[in-house]
């Protein structure tokens, strides 16, 4: 166990997917994501169509308050605002995750430092769980591990749309994570590079890291807000850095040599 992360009593690293433990080219994504998606329905829906009615539908699963999860609310919508039965929309909705995702490949690329930072978090024994936003199902969570260069197994727990019922930014993410992986906030730390999205986090005690070499978070609230002081300390709970500064943060200090 890494003794910085021992002395503070935490066993567990909560990372964030995109961004974080792999690269995402936000333009090319924002292009191609909505032509994938429309199409694993374009013999059933018409484009415009399916694409409006997913918008509106991730819309109110952010906002899921049921005891449905996440997955089961998205194929429920998608099969009232299109007019599929429920069996059809589950197995389009998959087939996007199966047959069309793996087309946005050219979105995502490894980072090295990431696999250096889970790597060396690996040999020290702590605990790892990807705490990506769970609105799609595990196998587009487990695709994009691969093409970063991660084994899905290295990590206890993932995040998905089969098996949360809260999503980010809601501190209720956390809370229901938290309830799951059955760790305390104290025991555990966040990694990510979106304040809006990972800061909330440290509202139930959970220390988080951002990783932003710019500052561009550099005053953020742990409500999420965001100023700019250039400090790397931002809020209550929350620090921003570059890769050799989470190094040094989590106490991987080979990591840290060879990232600086």
């Amino acid at each position: 166990m890494s003794r910085a992360l021992r002395e503070r009593g935490v066993h567990t690293v909560l990372w964030d997917l995109d961004g974080t433990l792999i690269g995402l080219r936000q333009r090319t994504f924002r292009v191609l994501m909505p032509v994938v998606a429309a199409a694993a329905f374009r013999d059933v829906v018409p484009p415009v169509r399916f694409l409006r009615a997913l918008h509106g539908v991730l819309e109110r699963v952010r906002a899921n308050d049921s005891e449905e999860t996440n997955h089961e609310q998205i194929v429920r919508l998608l099969g009232e605002v299109t007019g599929l039965d429920r069996p059809t929309a589950d197995a389009r909705f998959r087939a996007l995750a199966h047959k069309q995702f793996p087309r946005l490949r050219r979105c995502f690329h490894p980072l090295p430092p990431a696999r250096a930072v889970v790597a060396d978090l690996t040999r020290a024994g702590v605990r790892q769980v990807v705490a990506t936003n769970p609105l799609w199902p595990l196998e587009t969570v487990t695709t994009r591990l691969r093409w970063g260069g991660f084994e899905p197994g290295t990590f206890i727990h993932i995040t998905s749309g089969e098996t949360m019922r809260r999503s980010k930014p809601r501190p209720e993410f956390y809370t229901e994570l938290l309830e799951q992986i059955g760790a305390a906030p104290s025991e555990c730390v966040m990694i990510g590079n979106d304040a809006i999205k990972d800061g909330p986090a440290a509202t139930l005690g959970i220390p988080v890291f951002l990783l932003d070499p710019g500052r561009k978070h550099a005053a953020v609230s742990v409500g999420g807000s965001a100023g700019g002081d250039g400090s790397g300390v931002t809020g209550a709970g929350i620090t921003a850095g570059d890769w050799a500064e989470l190094a040094v943060w989590l106490g991987v200090g080979g990591a840290a040599c060879s990232l600086s």
